[in-house]
């Protein structure tokens, strides 16, 4: 029968160790298990990052830095306002004869 659109194939996953020995592992389970029953500080050596730790510390920085950039952008927001409502409050009130003349009326 005539297709139209060609119907994709799924993708199979095939992962090959490269390589495993098992006598390593074996010995390795032994070792740790000696240490525990001696006691000993079991200290293999791995890198255990503190991601949490991490992700706390840059937010705390952020939200510091954050705040003192706020209140400097709502300070001149503030000014931009109240400078917009004098400029509003001189052509409306003080000064409507501009305004008619501005729009022709």
């Amino acid at each position: 029968m005539f297709e139209l659109f060609k119907k994709p194939e799924y993708r199979r996953f095939n992962l090959q160790p490269r390589y495993w020995d098992p006598e390593k592992e074996e010995r390795e389970l032994r070792e740790k298990r000696i240490r525990a029953e001696l006691g000993l500080k079991d200290d293999d050596g791995r890198y255990i990052p503190n991601i949490q730790g991490q992700f706390r510390q840059e937010y705390e920085r952020r939200k510091a830095a954050r705040g003192s950039i706020g209140s400097a952008r709502t300070i001149r927001l503030f000014m931009i306002l109240i400078l917009l409502f004098i400029a509003a409050f001189y052509v409306f009130v003080k000064n409507p004869e501009s305004l008619l003349r501005m729009f022709g009326l």
